[in-house]
């Protein structure tokens, strides 16, 4: 049995042991389970994860005629696919679940969602379809641009049906649906409390805000306050207020710097804001909020937008932090890129090195004066050129994958120094980028090669290594603004 992946490898030994207890030979599963043997054998081999529905008919052929199933059996079988399918899909240090409580934004759900889909294994979009309780409530087109990251649900049916689909507990579905509910105004149209890059994104531009009239300084530390908040978020008056069901008149008059009561300053707060750092904001808010009604009560000069400036300071904290975690997910899939492309050159060195064994036993069976003995060392030339240049990129792509490595390892520390500033975990949010799944992988048989396919192949892995390197390099240029302003003086 294979057992370079453990989890593989457990999975293989559920399997054995259920053949092992039935006592049956792999013709005998075949017709019981209507299978291949040579699918079975592949199946509890360890080499690699199969289907679910292969694993759940091996289970099936496994048990005695006349008898179903333990509902423990598939659970177990189902967790352990699980796991398997999530260990050859994901990096060894991605080892938490998706959580919608600290999604903020739109970017945020869409790569949860995403994650969630992994986690699930990456279930086919035929079988989502399937699982989410029949044709036409989750489309497979939906759901495959969900579960890359594009879209979202667009109604909280289709986000339970995703959800179904993915095996999350439906009592774990309400947490979904809000954290849905909270960032979908931001989605549905574009407004002035976009940011920059969003409004360049939709396409338009929203009305911009109103100036701030408010009668005193606190007043107006609060109404630029509860406006950042509300613009990090990226939700609009009209779906502000239809939130907290206040009229849109009035709430624009609060944010500019009308102060408001104390129900709307909660109520803001907990719309807008992420519940991981819900209570700090609104500790900060309210504090403000205080200040505003007893403009009286300054503790000295200078002291009235001190509150301000703090908060001002933890949302430019919070966008840092943003910047960081998404130069982290940008180094995750560099290293996640380099180590398939790793797999895939190594891979092609040793079908290389298996077809220049071939060409050097023909040649020796070959008279040097026979026609075919010129074809055989030109195959054997270009055959030696391609092995050097994959050796080449193989010693490229390590490189790449150990300085992603180490310069994720820094920006770790820089993350855990920003979050202890928030004094809250915030989620790291992903975002899709160029995969090698278009990269055409030799196969693992050792036949003759097509010297087209592999420089195609060499091609192709050149590309994405330098793209993977120039994203490395500017990641490594952010790190070191300082560094390299020294070194240009």
């Amino acid at each position: 049995m294979d057992r370079s992946v453990p989890e593989h490898a457990a999975l293989a030994d559920f399997l054995r042991a259920s053949r092992a207890g039935s006592q049956m030979t792999y013709g005998q599963l075949a017709i019981a389970a209507q299978l291949s043997p040579a699918t079975l054998k592949r199946a509890a081999s360890g080499a690699g994860v199969p289907k679910l529905g292969t694993v759940l008919a091996y289970l099936t052929a496994c048990t005695p005629p006349g008898l179903a199933v333990r509902e423990s059996d598939i659970d177990q079988a189902r967790l352990l696919w699980k796991k398997a399918r999530y260990a050859s899909v994901l990096p060894r240090y991605s080892y938490r679940a998706p959580d919608p409580n600290l999604c903020a934004t739109a970017d945020d759900l869409r790569s949860s969602l995403r994650d969630l889909h992994v986690w699930a294994g990456r279930p086919t979009m035929r079988a989502m379809e399937g699982g989410a309780g029949g044709l036409g409530i989750l489309p497979r087109s939906t759901t495959h641009r969900i579960s890359l990251g594009k879209a979202l649900p667009n109604s909280e049916r289709q986000m339970r049906s995703y959800l179904t689909a993915c095996d999350v507990p439906r009592h774990r579905h309400e947490e979904w649906v809000q954290a849905l509910q909270r960032v979908r105004p931001a989605t549905e149209r574009p407004t002035s409390s976009r940011t920059p890059f969003e409004r360049k994104a939709a396409g338009r531009r929203g009305r911009p805000r109103g100036p701030i009239r408010a009668a005193t300084r606190e007043a107006y530390d609060l109404a630029v306050f509860l406006r950042r908040l509300v613009d990090t978020a990226g939700i609009g008056t009209r779906e502000l207020s239809q939130r907290l069901r206040v009229s849109a008149s009035r709430t624009s008059v609060y944010l500019a710097g009308g102060t408001p009561p104390h129900d709307f300053v909660v109520a803001l707060v907990r719309a807008v804001v992420p519940p991981a750092v819900a209570e700090r904001q609104l500790a900060n808010a309210l504090s403000l909020w205080d200040r505003a009604m007893n403009p009286a009560l300054r503790s000295g000069p200078g002291a009235h937008g001190a509150i301000a400036r703090y908060a001002s300071r933890e949302v430019e904290v919070f966008e840092r932090l943003t910047a960081s975690l998404e130069r982290q997910e940008a180094l995750r899939e560099s290293i996640e890129n380099s180590q398939k492309l790793i797999f895939i050159l190594m891979t092609m060195i040793g079908k290389l090195q298996v077809d220049i064994s071939a060409i050097e036993r023909e040649r020796l069976r070959v008279h040097d004066m026979a026609p075919s003995f010129t074809d055989l060392a030109e195959r054997l030339h270009r055959a030696q050129e391609q092995t050097e240049r994959a050796l080449e990129e193989l010693e490229r792509a390590k490189r790449a994958r150990d300085r992603a490595e180490e310069l994720a390892l820094r920006l770790q520390q820089q993350i855990t120094g920003l979050r202890f500033q928030l004094a809250g975990p915030l989620r790291q949010p992903s975002g899709p980028h160029e995969s090698l799944e278009s990269l055409p992988a030799p196969s693992r048989k050792p036949t003759a090669s097509e010297p087209g396919d592999i420089d195609l192949a060499l091609s192709k892995a050149q590309q994405l290594l330098s793209r993977s390197e120039a994203e490395i390099d500017q990641i490594a240029d952010d790190l070191e603004p300082r560094s390299i302003s020294r070194a240009a003086a």
